[in-house]
């Protein structure tokens, strides 16, 4: 019987890290982790048509403009009375390389409908002629831009302090063609002065005007 050989076990090697680079690798785990977490966020946003908002700053007002619907998430400013100066312009306008949606509109049975209204900013002319950028519009049923809508502002002017205004939407009902103007289901116009606030969500339709505007203020 052959004696049984045994053989010594080869000494293991020990992995040796160096010490100073674990701060490195953990804090660039961290922005990796961190960017695809936003770049999945970003993906999520774009197939959901929620991209966020240009903030188009003008002196007058601030439209929070949505390239995915082609109109403001919302438009805040502060109307105050004026005495007017200025002459309405004479049509609607795109500016910073954004699209003129003109065609849009055109034969479309909708008014191209202003947020901050003109006659809000025509106590200056480069004010009033601001507020006709394509920025600070939505597609409004005739009877809801020119009666409704239009006795909301001039009452919103007849309030004899300064009034911080807000307009919004909720819910989308269809697009324009070709570009794809959203159209807002529900209009909303919020102000607030002298410790008061004002809710009013308004119809876009052309049966809104059987009420008149203090209908639909929110109780």
């Amino acid at each position: 019987m052959k004696p049984l050989t045994i053989f010594p076990k080869e000494p293991k090697e020990e992995l040796k890290v160096d010490k100073g680079i674990i701060p490195f690798i953990i804090t660039y785990g961290t922005i990796m982790l961190v960017l695809c977490v936003w770049a999945l966020g970003c993906n999520y946003a774009a197939a959901q048509g929620k991209i966020p908002a240009s903030i188009i700053k003008y002196p007058a007002y601030t439209a929070y403009w949505n390239p995915s619907t082609l109109i403001p998430d919302s438009v805040i400013w502060i109307e105050k009375p004026h005495t007017k100066v200025a002459n309405r312009a004479e049509g609607f306008h795109a500016t910073g390389g954004r699209p003129n949606l003109s065609k849009d509109y055109l034969h479309s049975g909708y008014d191209i409908g202003h947020n901050c209204d003109a006659s809000d900013e025509n106590g200056n002319a480069t004010d009033e002629y601001n507020s006709f950028d394509f920025v600070n519009t939505y597609p409004q049923r005739p009877n809801c831009n020119r009666l409704t809508w239009l006795a909301l502002e001039n009452y919103t002017r007849s309030i004899i302090v300064p009034v911080k205004v807000k307009v919004s939407y909720i819910g989308l009902n269809g697009e324009l063609k070709p570009d794809g103007v959203a159209i807002p289901k529900l209009c909303v116009k919020e102000l607030w002065y002298s410790g008061k606030h004002e809710k009013y969500i308004v119809p876009n339709s052309d049966t809104v005007s059987r009420h008149v505007f203090v209908y639909y203020r929110v109780k």
